[in-house]
């Protein structure tokens, strides 16, 4: 397989060798294509994440007294 070079800041490069090394990679490659394989994902739904409670209810309180009009 062909090697590319690419340019990359030292930021990015300890984020990438932090990562490398929690999950015991060899190479930055794999570090790569785990970010894309993650990023692919399709996000997981909220629905149904604050239970059975109204609109009406999720909502009263949000503001204060003071700042009603």
């Amino acid at each position: 397989m062909p090697v590319t070079t690419i340019q990359i800041d030292k930021k990015t490069l300890k984020v990438l060798q932090k990562l490398k090394e929690a999950h015991g990679m060899k190479s930055y490659e794999e570090a790569i294509h785990l970010l894309l394989r993650k990023s692919m994902k399709p996000q997981k739904s909220m629905f149904g994440y604050l239970g059975k409670q109204s609109m009406k209810q999720i909502l009263r309180g949000l503001r204060d007294e003071g700042e009603r009009i």
